[in-house]
């Protein structure tokens, strides 16, 4: 009796040690990005979304990945500013402008450099029709 609760006693006893984890991976720090609003008229965020979209496909084309993820966060930075602009122009400019934003995630998102090249000719085509 007396080594059954001995045995008892100190499986108790093991049983509360914690076992300790000692994480060795790298530590990383995040850097905030902080993207400033553009403001312009329609014209003036079209020919700056045009600007950011050729960069994008030579960005993509060239594979540098954090260069593209970057310009990608300056086109969404146009389109929340220019989206509101658009509403006025119809229904149709606005569909496009999605269009070729969407084109462009998703050069980014999946690493397909022909979407970042077609987002910049369509855009192109775009800007050729409303002038």
């Amino acid at each position: 009796m007396r080594r059954v609760l001995g045995i008892a006693c100190c499986a108790l006893t093991l049983a509360g040690c914690a076992t300790t984890i000692v994480d060795t991976s790298p530590t990383t720090t995040v850097t905030a990005t902080t993207t400033t609003i553009p403001r312009g008229s329609t014209t003036d965020l079209l020919t700056e979304l045009q600007d950011r979209l050729e960069q994008l496909s030579a960005a993509t084309f060239a594979q540098d990945k954090p260069k593209a993820k970057s310009i990608l966060s300056d086109i969404e930075a146009v389109w929340l500013a220019l989206e509101p602009q658009a509403a006025t122009q119809g229904e149709q400019f606005v569909a496009d402008l999605t269009r070729i934003v969407d084109l462009a995630r998703t050069s980014v998102v999946r690493n397909r450099p022909a979407e970042a090249d077609k987002a910049a000719r369509f855009m192109q085509l775009l800007v050729d029709s409303t002038s």
